[in-house]
């Protein structure tokens, strides 16, 4: 789908969607209990459908009425089944290791780009415990059950394969411990999926950065689980608050959250816009814009909407520890510069990260979402700061997080 977007400041209010993050999170706890879960979930963005349509594969029964998912588990697994994970690294990496949990055989089908990221050294350890996994194509086939016992995991490659792990030893017959070895990135996220086991009864017992878990345990999640606003999604918002003299709104979201984006918050204060937080919701406005650096480790999901946000600040600005970003739907470092560079701006990458000279407007023209959904919601972005309107191919790939993107960002109102 092409989008035309006019250039210009905007200004109004929008409603977080639920975080993608611990949506995923609360199906698979829901779907592991007994009994009947309320997930309250909002918008199904692809991701999450994807997770839905993998459990029901596998048996659970799962009902979507309005921002709900009602979500039964099975009274007994479906073996066997092929389950159609799509783009969504989270369920193929939670799934995979839970599979080997449960003992069951099934066929994990990832889509596009999805297919060719890295599923090593999980692969190795889930072999050495027991699995049998091959690849089937694109497909991934697995077999085997898991023995409780000793892992390790080197915390550098994906948190998700650490969260897959975690969701699954609970579930083995004997006490696990679950090490990572060295700097573990994105640790938010691991973060998420313990406040997530521990809101459905799961025990663990951390020590930094080891895991005690013991086995036999059973899920037992609440009749009815929330997901919190999306502070990645909300990112964009709020630099496109920062570039506009009226200001942006965001409701919903948690200034105590645990998703490592809400940091958005302090790089923005670090990029001279003024941030109100009040019962009303969290506003950025335009301030005194000036060059900024950001590690990027913890929180790569926001380079895209910090990229952007940096060719509007004059100077340079530097984004380092992004280097996993080049395994994401797109090579994420290749198509931001790329991104900015069609629309007029200055920016180079580096082996982990980008540089970003602003200060001047872009000056818009056309650009391509690269299949990428945050790339996609990185142009409407970088339309509030071009002197020209910006044309985008590609405009649907937003679906995969966050279905009604454009209609939140068509609802606010040009700033002239």
């Amino acid at each position: 789908m092409e989008k035309r977007i006019l250039p210009a400041p905007r200004r109004g209010a929008v409603t977080a969607p639920a975080s993608k993050s611990l949506v995923h999170r609360l199906f698979l706890c829901a779907a592991l209990g007994r009994g009947e879960t309320v997930v309250r979930c909002g918008d199904l963005s692809r991701d999450a459908a994807a997770t839905l349509r993998c459990l029901e594969a596998l048996g659970a029964e799962v009902r979507t009425e309005g921002d709900e998912a009602r979500i039964r588990g099975p009274e007994a697994w479906r073996t066997g089944a092929d389950l159609p994970c799509g783009e969504s690294g989270a369920a193929l990496r939670f799934l995979l290791p839970l599979l080997g949990a449960l003992g069951l055989e099934a066929r994990l089908l990832p889509e596009g780009s999805l297919a060719r990221r890295p599923l090593s050294p999980l692969w190795e350890l889930l072999e050495a415990r027991g699995m049998a996994l091959r690849r089937e194509g694109d497909a991934v086939r697995c077999a085997g059950r898991l023995r409780a016992g000793a892992y390790a995991l080197p915390g550098n490659v994906s948190s998700q394969f650490v969260s897959g792990l975690l969701f699954a030893l609970p579930l083995l017959a004997g006490d696990s411990e679950l090490t990572v070895t060295g700097p573990l990135g994105s640790a938010d996220y691991v973060n998420l999926t313990e406040e997530a086991l521990r809101r459905c009864g799961v025990r663990l017992e951390r020590r930094g950065q080891t895991w005690r878990v013991p086995g036999g345990q059973t899920y037992a999640p609440p009749p009815a689980l929330t997901a919190e606003g999306d502070w990645s999604a909300a990112a964009f918002f709020l630099c496109m608050g920062a570039l506009s003299p009226a200001g942006i709104t965001v409701r919903g979201l948690d200034p105590a959250s645990g998703q490592g984006d809400r940091r958005v918050l302090d790089l923005l204060r670090a990029a001279g816009a003024a941030v109100t937080v009040s019962e009303a919701g969290i506003t950025a406005r335009r301030g005194a814009l000036r060059p900024f650096a950001f590690d990027a480790d913890p929180c790569p999901d926001l380079v895209p909407p910090l990229a952007v946000l940096a060719a509007a600040c004059p100077g340079e600005s530097r984004i380092t520890g992004a280097g996993r970003l080049r395994l994401k739907e797109s090579d994420r470092l290749r198509t931001t510069a790329a991104l900015l560079k069609a629309l007029g701006g200055a920016a180079e990458e580096t082996a982990e990260g980008l540089v970003i000279r602003g200060g001047k407007p872009l000056s818009g023209g056309e650009a391509d979402a690269f299949g990428d959904h945050r790339i996609a919601m990185a142009a409407a972005l970088a339309a509030c700061a071009c002197r020209g309107a910006v044309t985008l191919r590609g405009a649907e790939s937003v679906e995969k997080s966050y279905p009604r993107f454009w209609g939140d960002f068509d609802a606010l109102e040009m700033v002239t």
